[in-house]
């Protein structure tokens, strides 16, 4: 997988995850702008992706913060409403740092994740098509976001998990 900074279609570039623990994310959201949240859902070494009905690409479940959300209950909310999942509990498990196009500037996002030992019951959904589960060992296809690709293959080994 490539090296970071890595860029997608939309001129995006992801050019840095660094991973961090929940009270490190609540200092960094003091001090940084960190609009949206990202879910690595993990199940026997495969990692959960979605359809995104308005990219047309797979994706990590996630997106932005409501008014007066913490980045933890956006991550818990938009998992409900991309995938139908609920009642779990979320690790926080890195910030990637992002430069976005349409207009130029630089975000934080948070990331969390989450082991499940059972296969859930997916809902499609308005904003996410389908569900497709992805070994980070494989290649990164055309209709995948690398940006994303690259955030689950880093959480999918972030030091908290004990896979290199």
């Amino acid at each position: 997988m490539a090296v970071l900074p890595i860029r997608d279609r939309a001129g995006n570039a992801l050019v840095d995850i660094r991973f961090v623990a929940e009270d490190e994310l609540a200092q960094l959201v003091e001090r940084a702008v960190v609009p949206a949240s990202l879910v690595v859902v993990v199940h026997a070494d495969v990692v959960l992706m979605v359809f995104d009905s308005r990219r047309k690409q797979w994706e990590l479940p996630g997106g932005m913060l409501d008014p007066g959300e913490t980045t933890r209950q956006a991550a818990v909310r938009e998992l409900r409403e991309e995938t139908g999942i609920q009642g779990v509990d979320l690790t926080c498990v890195a910030v990637a740092e992002f430069d976005l196009s349409g207009p130029a500037r630089r975000e934080l996002l948070a990331v969390y994740r989450i082991d499940l030992q059972a296969v859930p019951l997916l809902v499609v959904n308005d904003e996410a098509l389908d569900f497709r589960w992805w070994r980070p060992a494989e290649p990164v296809s055309d209709s995948m976001s690398p940006l994303d690709a690259k955030i689950a293959s880093r959480a999918f080994h972030s030091p908290a998990t004990g896979r290199r």
